[in-house]
């Protein structure tokens, strides 16, 4: 019997062990991974939607085996709840657009910069969508955003009753794979489905009683909206633990402090209270906001704990 030779194709959405793959030309297909694929390949944790892979199609009515994942290039990912190993939430991504609310649930500073710390290892560059500006007053939403904006991080602003910064939005994702991510509640798959109103995701609401969104959103999938544009809905977060950092290393990734590698007196310097850190010296001339060093300071504690 002849075999079928490999072709590629991308993974749009998995569940449990079942992989809805894409082709370069528009089809779908519906696969499953080769029995020994994860003894071969160094991604031995899991098949990521955005993965791209060699699969073997097989007789009419029958899944495709994939034989092989491809190279990742971009990934967003963290440690799975409850176990010791890695979730893969996106791979073969260009940015992260991180959403946040203004309000309604209130915007946590500390799980933005978890996020930013993320987008650094996995080499994604982050961009944020503020929504439901129209909702807090503009002095607050300022004191929120300086630290982010010290960063030169893009911020981008919206809401259900004025729009803001959408028609801007577009061009930003035109080219390139997007994974979209924040809490649940802040209105991801709502803004998503006002910038291609074709996709039609399923939105809830935010409870009155813990100011906390349910998970509409169940499962990341990919979501191809124009020739080479796509984007990644994923289920809301309530936590981002990280996967392979630790308090040795994290300054290497954490935004407004990456760029004082090295320069410190002490080479293993987790700048709190050495002589000669650098960081520490930034702070004090006000070349570093506060806010980035207090976020720094807990998550450091949390990785040493």
């Amino acid at each position: 019997m002849t075999l079928s030779p490999l072709l590629q194709a991308q993974v749009r959405k998995r569940t449990k062990g079942f992989y809805y793959l894409l082709t370069p030309e528009g089809r779908a297909v519906e696969a499953k991974a080769k029995g020994n694929l994860f003894q071969k390949s160094k991604y031995d944790n899991q098949i990521a939607v955005g993965d791209r892979v060699l699969y073997q199609p097989q007789a009419a009515g029958q899944m495709g085996l994939i034989h092989e994942i491809l190279p990742r290039q971009g990934v967003l990912s963290r440690a799975r709840v409850g176990i010791e190993a890695e979730q893969v939430i996106a791979a073969n991504v260009d940015q992260l657009v991180i959403v946040q609310a203004a309000t309604q649930p209130e915007p946590k500073a500390n799980f933005l910069f978890r996020l930013l710390v993320a987008a650094n290892r996995g080499e994604v560059a982050p961009l944020l969508i503020l929504t439901k500006t129209d909702l807090l007053a503009p002095v607050a939403l300022e004191n929120f955003l300086t630290p982010f904006k010290e960063l030169k991080l893009p911020i981008y602003f919206t809401s259900n009753r004025q729009g803001g910064d959408e028609e801007a939005l577009r061009p930003l994702l035109e080219g390139k794979t997007s994974v979209i991510s924040g809490p649940s509640g802040v209105g991801k798959s709502s803004l998503l489905n006002r910038l291609y109103s074709g996709l039609n995701i399923k939105v809830g609401e935010v409870s009155q009683k813990t100011q906390k969104g349910g998970h509409t959103t169940t499962l990341a999938e990919l979501h191809l909206v124009a020739p080479g544009t796509a984007v990644i809905d994923t289920p809301g977060v309530r936590e981002f633990g990280f996967w392979g950092l630790n308090a040795q290393n994290l300054y290497e990734y954490f935004p407004g402090l990456e760029v004082y590698q090295g320069l410190c007196r002490h080479r293993n310097c987790r700048h709190l209270s050495e002589p000669d850190c650098r960081v520490k010296q930034a702070l004090a001339s006000e070349k570093i906001h506060p806010a980035i060093y207090r976020a720094y300071q807990d998550i450091l504690t949390d990785l040493e704990g």
